[in-house]
């Protein structure tokens, strides 16, 4: 179950794309998380955990339908960010800087629980895991998402496969893919941490590109991988990034993109 070190499980990574996630990632996540909240069916009064929370996407949900909200996540600019957000519109939020594998929280304190697209990264998942158990009260549930596999998002396997092309000893195109893309596993993590009545839902929501080149931009953008990967490669970057972009231009056209993304979102209760 544990998930190996690496850049994606440190605050860095998460810090760097913090302003373009703010900007460009929430209105992507914003579906996963609604249905989140609504398969939890939160209320008004109740007691909400956002971990591993970013810029607050499923935060600012639960927020308005009246839930007193923590939001926890470990980079620190990702809580600013919530934080300026929360005072521009006015939204009451717990918004703070911590590790979710050792929250700085009581046992048994809230309704419902949450960590969408987060847990998957941590580098000992099972601590994660017990952690959102640990915090809930009797017979609350939690719901943790994961992505599955981009290979049926032909742009996205075409982006990674031009990238591989390009520079050999990078990750992309070569079988590696998120932690928790199996639903399954994610549920069975779920079960052995100690959750009941685990149930898995499949979610896809569609997005939009206008063209070929604003889908690049957005990648280069708001994936944390590929921030880190401009900042290892410096100044050659320019001339790949047009050279992948003209790969897949030869394989796809210009556009418009179609983006299905499937997530995994699994619901499980404290006894």
């Amino acid at each position: 179950m544990t998930t190996s070190e690496g850049p994606l499980t440190q605050p860095f990574a998460w810090n760097l794309v913090s302003g373009n996630y703010s900007e460009d990632v929430v209105p992507q996540f914003t579906p996963y998380a609604a249905d989140a909240v609504r398969l939890l069916g939160v209320a008004p009064g109740q007691r909400v955990l956002d971990v591993a929370c970013g810029p607050g996407t499923l935060s600012f949900i639960a927020a308005r339908t009246g839930a007193a909200v923590t939001a926890v996540d470990f980079a620190e600019e990702m809580i600013a960010r919530l934080r300026q957000r929360a005072a521009r519109d006015g939204v009451d939020i717990d918004a703070r800087v911590g590790d979710g594998m050792a929250l700085d929280l009581p046992d048994s304190t809230f309704d419902a629980a949450f960590s969408m697209f987060g847990l998957m990264f941590f580098p000992d998942r099972a601590r994660g895991y017990a952690e959102l158990l640990r915090t809930l009260r009797p017979n609350a549930r939690a719901a943790i998402a994961s992505w599955r596999a981009f290979d049926k998002v032909p742009v996205i396997v075409e982006l990674f496969a031009s990238l591989a092309a390009e520079l050999a000893w990078a990750p992309f195109g070569k079988g590696s893919a998120p932690p928790l893309t199996d639903g399954e596993e994610l549920a069975s993590e779920m079960r052995a941490a100690g959750f009941h009545d685990v149930a898995l839902h499949a979610i896809t929501h569609t997005s939009h590109a206008a063209s070929l080149r604003a889908y690049w931009t957005y990648v280069q953008r708001t994936m944390a991988p590929m921030l880190l990967l401009q900042q290892k490669v410096g100044d050659d970057w320019p001339r790949i990034e047009a050279a992948v972009y003209e790969r897949v231009v030869a394989k796809l056209g210009e556009g418009p993109v179609v983006l299905p993304f499937t997530a995994n979102l699994a619901v499980g209760t404290r006894a």
